[in-house]
């Protein structure tokens, strides 16, 4: 059951983690994890291996509305701020001798008395980002319009607490792209997230289509550990004061023919119907950051008046009738512009650890095809399966497919001189033949040595335990540890596996997609699907 009761010793509620900047400026409570280049002030004594954290956000960085200034605060790894002063102060002094003892600070002025009348729980800083449009210079402006008029018109002045669900979709990248969106929105708002379930497919054989008419795809939900480290994440963000609820259940699921309006559905105990809201639209919309927030701000705070509007004339304080809010979002995959926050979202990804058992599979692999890592191997990932048909067709044939496939691997260097770890669904439908004539081309051109695929060092038996994300997942582990890699285009999984070999500190010139642009999906994959 999920507790609804606390959030969690860390937090007050958390639409939109308020706290105050020094300008008395009410702003959201998580900062993003910022890109290096501006912190070279502190003379490289941060690494870019220093450990990512989440702090309180900078004044204005991620305001509820355009209503207060967007300026931008410094760009790099965040740390704790005490240990960057100190770091700075040491890079500045080293060779001036003693720092002389700064003067005490003036004491803080004390808040300004409130008019008397206000519920046990307004919160002037929550009511004024709230209701932006009111233009409330300060918390005193905020009171007495609340005790003038607010109240009356059910407007929200009590921190709200938050729950994010939403709905991870199709295949295995795709899902990870909407867990990156989800929670790169949650961690600005400050909410807490409630995990969705994985799916799998029935076979890779089939051929996916969002019109029910064509599609052959059969989905199904699985645990979430199957594919990520659910215990690490969830250590992970509780650490940057995130809860990170576990997925309540499987199903029902929804239908991911309709990704766009595919709502969670199961069902879990302990939530009102009435204090959840959905925000549609948003799937593959490749929006702002500052957008999403000002939906999910609009929304929660919208589904709120409404209680308190119902519930107007009672005793009670505020927060009985809107305890939380649940905020229900379809299908995340690329409704995110992660380009619009490029830091936040880098350590998003990075927070986003793949299965522990996955892990020790790859590494079986690798360790037996590279005799203990003496060898080295280049990797390619065929997108050529059945269900990718409608791709071959646009780029003008299979044969086309195959010529870009051998230009770019040629032209990355891959050569007869190393072996080749080819990734494909192709070995999970029975394509034994296509396969071997896969082989004998791409020995033929003279891109590789020899070829080698999991089925060969993994026993059929374990196979068969894995379902269709998990062995996906296997080959993209293994690849981001190759040499060299090549990919296709307009493959979610190809892209994003150049984005992870580039988390893990590889050159992005280590890895070439094919290109696959009259297919029309590079510009929304650069803009929705770089993580680095």
């Amino acid at each position: 059951m999920l507790p609804l009761t606390s959030s969690g010793p860390s937090r007050r509620g958390s639409l939109l983690h308020l706290t105050n900047s020094p300008g008395g400026t009410p702003s959201l409570g998580l900062q993003p994890i910022r890109d290096p280049s501006n912190l070279r002030f502190l003379a490289g004594l941060l690494a870019v291996t220093t450990c990512l954290l989440f702090l309180g956000l900078h004044p204005d960085t991620y305001p509820l509305s355009g209503a207060f200034p967007r300026r931008r605060g410094l760009s790099g790894l965040v740390a704790d701020s005490r240990l960057l002063a100190r770091h700075a102060e040491a890079a500045a002094g080293a060779d001036q001798g003693p720092t002389p003892r700064p003067l005490p600070a003036s004491p803080a002025p004390s808040p300004p008395a409130l008019p008397a009348g206000l519920p046990e729980d307004f919160d002037a800083e929550a009511y004024r980002a709230y209701h932006p449009h009111l233009d409330l210079p300060s918390a005193r402006a905020a009171a007495e319009h609340y005790l003038a008029h607010g109240r009356e018109e059910g407007l929200v002045a009590h921190r709200l607490r938050v729950l994010l669900r939403y709905t991870a979709c199709t295949g295995l990248i795709n899902q990870h792209y909407s867990h990156i969106a989800a929670f790169s929105l949650a961690s600005v708002l400050g909410a807490e997230v409630v995990l969705p379930p994985a799916v799998c497919r029935d076979s890779f054989a089939h051929y996916f289509s969002v019109f029910k008419e064509k599609n052959e795809v059969q989905w199904a939900p699985v645990p979430l550990d199957s594919l990520l480290d659910v215990p690490a994440l969830i250590a992970w963000w509780k650490a940057r004061g995130i809860h990170v609820h576990e997925t309540p259940a499987l199903t029902p699921f929804p239908d991911l023919t309709q990704p766009g309006v595919a709502f969670p559905l199961y069902a879990q105990p302990g939530v009102d119907p009435d204090l959840v809201v959905r925000v549609e639209g948003v799937y593959l919309k490749n929006m702002e950051l500052g957008e999403l927030v000002d939906l999910a701000r609009e929304a929660v705070v919208g589904r709120a008046r409404e209680r308190l509007l119902a519930a107007r004339g009672s005793s009670d304080p505020p927060s009985a009738a809107v305890p939380y809010v649940v905020l229900d979002l379809p299908c995340s995959f690329f409704m995110l512009r992660t380009l619009s926050d490029l830091g936040l979202v880098s350590g998003v990804a990075r927070s986003l650890a793949f299965a522990p058992a996955l892990h020790a599979l790859a590494d079986r692999v690798v360790d037996e095809m590279t005799r203990g890592g003496v060898l080295p191997f280049n990797g390619v990932h065929l997108r050529i399966e059945k269900d990718a048909r409608d791709w071959a067709m646009i780029m003008g044939g299979e044969q086309v497919v195959w010529q870009s496939y051998v230009k770019t691997m040629r032209g990355v260097g891959q050569n007869e001189s190393v072996p080749l770890y080819a990734a494909s669904g192709m070995l999970t439908y029975g394509a034994s033949t296509d396969m071997l004539r896969t082989v004998a081309f791409l020995k033929h051109m003279r891109v590789c040595s020899e070829i080698h695929h999991k089925e060969m060092y993994i026993p059929k038996a374990e196979l068969e335990l894995l379902n269709s994300e998990q062995e996906a997942l296997l080959d993209f582990i293994v690849l981001s540890k190759s040499r060299l890699f090549v990919g296709f285009g307009s493959s979610t999984f190809s892209f994003y596996l150049r984005e992870y070999r580039s988390l893990q500190g590889m050159s992005r010139s280590t890895s070439s997609l094919v290109d696959a642009s009259i297919i029309g999906t590079d510009a929304l994959f650069a803009s929705a699907g770089t993580v680095v």
